[in-house]
Order: structure tokens, then C-alpha cells, then sequence
């Protein structure tokens, strides 16, 4: 649907299923319901999104899903103080997610409903960020539709 607002055309945005989520942790991999998948990184959201339709092309019936490494907390503070406390931080060409559980479950929904991927693979900082994103961030997108923890094998893009 397309609403002629002045001189811009403002436009909703239709979604045919909802977002996938993937979590690793070390070995241990917990994925939704649905078929294979191809993950692509990026350092910010332009090079995703360019990554995101490079693969779309090369793998045109596999579900796109963007790596973001997580550090979450109850409070966007105490997420940035966990992310302080980690020697080993973040790869440089993965997304960063620093916040509150919400507000991923916000980042997930918002790349899904813009057509930028399919979902997401949550890549946790610390074990007790698992936590975090099993008990609010995966029930949030489980009430937009989400079907989680099937095993699948992914392939990179």
C-alpha cells in the first residue's frame, strides 16, 4: 500500500514471515525452525545490506541472516560496563549490538521488516547475555511469529 503524503510517498511495508534467530555460543547453536541458511557479516548496516543482496543473488532460496555480536543487559549502562569488563571484544567486521534486550529484539525486527535480511545470528559476548536474550528477547520475536530452536546448517556468504 503507497499513501501520498505532499511530495513523498510514504509506503508499508508488508512482511510474508516472520524473522529467524540463530544463537551460538561457543559450540552450543540454537536456531529456529526453518530451512538452511546463508550468514553475512558487515561492519555497519550499508555494508550488511550490500552483503545481504550479494547473497540474496548468489542463494536465491536460502534465508539471509546477519551475525551481530550481542552484549545486553537490563540497562543500556550496565550492557556498556559487561562490554567494558570483555578483554576479547567484538570482530571487526561484525555488527556490534550494545543495549537492552528490547532494543535487539527492536534491531532483529527492524532488519527483518526492511527487507535488509531474513533474521539474525546472535553471536553473545559473555554466557550470561544467553540468558538475557532466551528469556525476553526470543519470547518478544516469538510473539511476531518466530518459531525457534531447530538445528540447521548454515553456509557463508
Amino acid at each position: 500500500m503507497t499513501l501520498t503524503t505532499g511530495l513523498r510517498a510514504d509506503y508499508d511495508i508488508a512482511v510474508d514471515k516472520p524473522p529467524r534467530v540463530v544463537t551460538f555460543l561457543g559450540d552450543d547453536v540454537s536456531a529456529d525452525s526453518a530451512p538452511a541458511f546463508v550468514r553475512v557479516r558487515g561492519r555497519d548496516l550499508r555494508e550488511v545490506a550490500q552483503r545481504a543482496a550479494t547473497a540474496r543473488e548468489q542463494h536465491p532460496d536460502v534465508d539471509v541472516l546477519v551475525d551481530i555480536d550481542v552484549m545486553i543487559a537490563p540497562t543500556a549502562p550496565a550492557a556498556r560496563e559487561l562490554l567494558a569488563s570483555v578483554t576479547s571484544c567484538q570482530s571487526s567486521d561484525t555488527l556490534l549490538y550494545v543495549g537492552t534486550p528490547a532494543g535487539l529484539a527492536g534491531l532483529v525486527s527492524d532488519l527483518h521488516a526492511l527487507g535488509i535480511a531474513d533474521g539474525a545470528v546472535l553471536l553473545p559476548l559473555l554466557p550470561v547475555v544467553i540468558e538475557l536474550i532466551e528469556k525476553v528477547v526470543l519470547p518478544h520475536l516469538n510473539s511476531l511469529g518466530v518459531n525457534r530452536f531447530g538445528l540447521h546448517e548454515s553456509q557463508s556468504a
